[in-house]
C-alpha cells in the first residue's frame, strides 16, 4: 500500500525531498509548494505517532518549503482507518485516487484474512480426517524418544517377551511393544509405511474402526509372537509396529478382494507385492519377528472383514450392486 501511494504521488508530480522528519513529497505550483508526508501511525520502535509529531512535521515543511506551503499528512494504519489531514483543503485532486488505493488495500486485507481462515480450516479438516493416524504416530514417536533416552530400561519393562507374558502375566506388553522400536532405522522405516497405508485406510474405514483394526492387529500379532517363541523355547524381546502395520496390509487386501467400489482407491498389485516383499525380507533376516508379521496380517484381514467388508457387502447387496 505504501509503495502504491508513493507511486501515485510521483505520477501527480510530487518529488521526494529529505527532511528532518523523513521524506516529504513536494510539488511546486505557481501559487505555492504542496507538501505530502506519508507515515504509519506507529514508529519503528512500536510507539504511537502523537499529535505533537504531526505539528512538528507541519513546522518542518514550512521551514523547508515556505511558510505558505500547503501540507497533507497521510497517516496509515494496519489496525484502524487511515487519517487524511488536509487543513487548508488543497489536495482534493489526490483524495479520490488515494481513497481507491486505501479501499483496495482493505479489500486485499480482508481477502488475506479469509484465506488464512481457509488454510486453518484445511489443516483442521486434515487433522480431523486422519486423527487416529496422527495419534498412533505420536504414540510411536513418544515410544521412540523414551527408548532413545532410557534405552534397555524401557525395552525390559515394555517390550514383548514370552516368559514375562506367560509366567509373570504382564499382558500389557502385548500392546506396549507395538509402540517401541529398536533404533532410528527401525522406527523410520515402519513409520513411512504406516503413514502411507494408514492415511489411505482411515479415509475408507473411518477413524474408530481403523483404530480398533490397528490396535487389534498389533495385539494379536504379539500373541502369535509369544506363542511362537514359547514353542521354540527362545527368550527374546520383541518390539515394533510392524505387526500392526501388517494388519493394515491384511485389511487392505480384504477390501481389495471384496469391495469393488474401493479398488480404484488403491494399487492392488502394489499391496500384494508389499506383503510378499516384506515377508520375504523377514524370512531372510534373522532378527525379524515373522510370527508377529503373519499374525498381524491375518488378524487385519479378519478384523477388516468383520468391521468393514461385511457391512459394505450387505449395503451393496441391498442396493443391487
Amino acid at each position: 500500500m505504501y509503495q502504491k501511494i508513493i507511486e501515485l504521488l510521483r505520477i501527480h508530480g510530487y518529488l521526494s525531498q529529505d527532511t528532518e522528519k523523513g521524506p516529504c513529497y513536494v510539488k511546486s505550483t505557481k501559487k505555492r509548494n504542496k507538501c505530502v508526508y506519508v507515515m504509519f501511525d506507529k514508529n519503528p520502535d512500536g510507539s504511537a505517532i502523537l499529535e505533537e509529531d504531526l505539528y512538528q512535521m507541519e513546522d518542518c515543511a514550512k521551514q523547508n518549503f515556505g511558510t505558505d506551503c500547503a501540507i497533507l499528512l497521510l497517516v496509515l494504519s494496519e489496525e484502524d482507518d487511515p487519517m487524511f489531514i488536509d487543513p487548508d483543503d488543497q489536495f482534493k485532486d489526490l483524495f479520490r485516487p488515494l481513497t481507491m488505493i486505501l479501499s483496495q488495500n482493505q479489500a486485499e486485507q480482508r481477502e488475506d484474512v479469509t484465506n488464512d481462515f481457509e488454510n486453518i480450516n484445511e489443516i483442521k479438516r486434515f487433522v480431523w480426517n486422519y486423527k487416529a493416524t496422527l495419534v498412533i504416530f505420536l504414540l510411536n514417536l513418544a515410544g521412540f524418544v523414551l527408548t532413545e533416552i532410557y534405552g534397555n530400561k524401557i525395552y525390559n519393562l515394555y517390550a514383548c517377551n514370552a516368559y514375562c507374558v506367560r509366567n509373570l502375566h504382564e499382558y500389557y506388553r502385548l500392546l506396549t511393544s507395538n509402540y517401541l522400536h529398536f533404533g532410528w532405522e527401525h522406527f523410520f522405516n515402519n513409520m513411512v509405511v504406516f503413514l502411507i497405508l494408514g492415511t489411505s485406510l482411515e479415509k475408507v474405514t473411518g477413524s474408530i474402526r481403523y483404530a480398533v483394526l490397528y490396535t487389534g492387529s498389533g495385539i494379536i500379532g504379539s500373541i502369535v509372537s509369544t506363542i511362537y517363541y514359547s514353542v521354540m523355547g527362545q527368550d527374546v524381546l520383541s518390539a515394533g509396529a510392524s505387526g500392526a502395520i501388517f494388519g493394515l496390509i491384511g485389511a487392505l487386501a480384504a477390501i481389495l478382494l471384496f469391495c469393488k467400489d474401493q479398488r480404484k482407491r488403491f494399487d492392488g498389485f502394489g499391496i500384494f507385492l508389499m506383503i510378499a516383499g516384506s515377508l520375504y525380507h523377514g524370512f531372510e533376516s534373522g532378527t525379524t519377528d515373522n510370527a508377529a508379521h503373519i499374525g498381524g496380517c491375518i488378524a487385519g484381514f479378519i478384523l477388516s472383514m468383520l468391521l468393514y467388508v461385511s457391512s459394505s457387502l450387505i449395503s451393496a447387496h441391498r442396493q443391487g450392486r
